[in-house]
């Protein structure tokens, strides 16, 4: 008999949450790194290899275009977009690149070789400093910190170290270690050199770069444990069906590290706080109840107007 992390309760307000959009939600807890809730849409009853319908199920879900048998939170990686700033926020911070009181004006755009780059919001943010950019989640203001101050090898570095391109270690089959890419890996790739624009898309989380929902979930764990991810796991005890009896208890561990500033990670919380208290979630997360932090996200799919 196994008994999993999930708690029923939050499994199906994610559910109800989530609806019939395609796509996932994970709920985790940093501390030890057990799974609360896990949900994939569009999914399939499990049952249905025990019944006299599995023939017919099985040919309907195989067919279904949206793949309900693709587990999202693990096995589909995307553009982060921009939640990636968090990532962004630590190595300005970090590494001392640019000073966070320092304001960069956001006109709506900027031009990079021959090519303007688009801000969301096209009037322009006005002149911002790192919290407020973060807040407001300015294109602009990242674009600008990524090309001139960080550059793709550090970028991509701090990547790294929060875990993105790797596997998170889940108790759970088919998990992918999504991407961070490199002008190396492009040149290997592609045949074709790394640009400014690379730059800039990867800046705000768009471009080449791949990350699972779990992974971000991670990234989160990492700011709340000051540079600790727990691996997660689903798996929580196994007891002896007749007896009732423990036969194995999952135990909390490390499965990544690393070393910043407590200073670093307390005005990351910060400034993720301001994302919810005057920032580009303010309207959708209302609660008094408690104080909540976090990072919106957006991702663009390369069409005008088309997000």
């Amino acid at each position: 008999t196994i008994v999993l992390t999930i708690d029923r309760n939050i499994q199906k307000l994610c559910e109800k949450a989530l609806g019939d959009r395609l796509g996932s939600v994970v709920v985790l807890k940093p501390a030890t790194g057990e799974i609360l809730a896990l949900v994939s849409y569009p999914y399939y009853d499990p049952n249905i290899f025990y019944t006299s319908r599995e023939s017919e199920e099985l040919r309907r879900i195989s067919l279904d275009p949206n793949s309900p048998f693709l587990n999202r939170a693990i096995r589909s990686a995307y553009a982060p977009a921009s939640t990636f700033k968090v990532i962004m926020t630590a190595a300005v911070l970090e590494e001392g690149a640019f000073p966070p009181d320092q304001k960069i004006t956001c006109e709506g755009n900027i031009l990079v070789g021959n090519r303007v780059f688009n801000c969301h919001k096209k009037s322009g943010h006005g002149p911002l400093d790192l919290a407020g950019a973060l807040a407001e989640s300015c294109d602009v203001y990242f674009w600008t910190i990524g090309r001139r101050y960080l550059g793709v090898e550090t970028i991509a570095d701090y990547a790294r170290r929060f875990g993105f391109g790797e596997l998170t270690g889940i108790d759970l089959p088919g998990e992918v270690r999504g991407l961070v890419p490199t002008p190396q890996w492009k040149e290997n790739t592609y045949h074709s050199r790394w640009v400014g624009g690379d730059t800039v898309n990867m800046s705000i989380g768009q471009g080449y770069l791949e990350v699972t929902p779990l992974q971000l979930a991670d990234m989160a764990a990492m700011v709340v444990n000051s540079g600790t991810i727990m691996k997660p796991h689903i798996l929580k005890e196994i007891r002896d069906p007749v007896t009732g009896e423990l036969v194995e208890s999952v135990e909390p561990e490390i499965l990544h590290t690393m070393t910043l500033r407590p200073e670093t990670f307390q005005t990351i919380r910060e400034n993720m706080r301001g994302v919810i208290t005057r920032g580009t979630a303010n309207v959708v997360i209302t609660t008094k109840a408690v104080e909540s932090a976090g990072k919106t996200g957006t991702g663009e799919v390369g069409l005008e107007d088309r997000w």
